[in-house]
């Protein structure tokens, strides 16, 4: 199973490759590693015309087993191995909304896996939204997986807690514990998350926009900077462990914000 997920994780940063290729106008990636406290870091970052920062961050760490995954799944290992990879666009056009997918597996005496997917639009599109969600729904009814209960669980967790406002459309899904049996349902989304967005950017990338929809755009990105620096608790946990800075933050923030 490790190598099964290894492998996997590889492939779907090539996807992310092959995607900014094609619609980024660029071959060219800047590729950084960190060694820390916890483990390895390699991040991949590349810029172009259509999206302005395109990233992929990837964590081979070992971490404390937390409390709550060895009350819940029954393990007995107090360390596991957490793989993780996150990946982020930020567009240019704000009529294209940014996405976001984080795939985690947490492998100790068994397999825990976490992630999930979502939008962030800059305006309201429910066109949109339905469009991202409707891959998403397929693939929860082909393996008999709750759309409903995993969107909640994603709009639950991803608001701020000192304004109440939703952090992304919640047209997506999280998970934070699916046990290995469930390896296919964790591809396929994985998998399934560049055709739906490829469809979302030949539809939106080079939709006219104004300077004020621009600086709308900013104030957006400087939301979504907010909720990561002040209120996500893996980010903390991590600088707190000795991640440097640069390598958890660099990927993930928006390339310019306004506040």
């Amino acid at each position: 199973m490790p190598q099964d997920i290894t492998g996997f994780l590889a492939d779907v940063q090539k996807s992310f490759e092959h995607f900014c290729t094609r619609w980024n106008g660029s071959s060219d990636f800047e590729r950084k590693s960190w060694d820390c406290p916890l483990g390895k870091i390699n991040a991949v970052v590349q810029r172009g015309d259509v999206f302005e920062k395109a990233s992929t961050v990837y964590c081979d760490l070992e971490i404390d087993t937390p409390p709550v995954l060895a009350k819940s799944m029954g393990l007995t290992v107090p360390k596991m191995q957490a793989l993780v990879l996150e990946i982020h666009f930020f567009p240019v056009n704000p009529h294209l909304p940014k996405p976001y997918m984080e795939l985690r597996a947490n492998i100790a005496d068994k397999t825990i896996f976490a992630g999930g997917s979502d939008i962030f639009p800059y305006y309201p599109n429910p066109e949109a939204h339905n469009m991202f969600a409707a891959p998403i729904q397929r693939i929860c009814k082909k393996h008999n997986v709750d759309y409903e209960a995993l969107r909640k669980v994603r709009a639950d967790f991803f608001k701020s807690k000192y304004t109440g406002a939703p952090l992304g459309s919640h047209a997506g899904i999280y998970f934070f514990q699916l046990d290995e049996g469930q390896f296919p349902f964790f591809k396929d989304m994985a998998e399934g998350f560049f055709t739906s967005y490829g469809e979302l950017v030949g539809k939106y990338k080079d939709i006219p926009c104004t300077p004020e929809q621009m600086q709308h755009r900013l104030k957006t990105h400087g939301q979504l900077a907010q909720w990561i620096l002040l209120e996500d608790e893996g980010t903390r946990f991590g600088l707190d462990k000795g991640i440097p800075p640069e390598a958890l933050l660099g990927p993930i923030l928006p390339p310019l914000a306004a506040f």
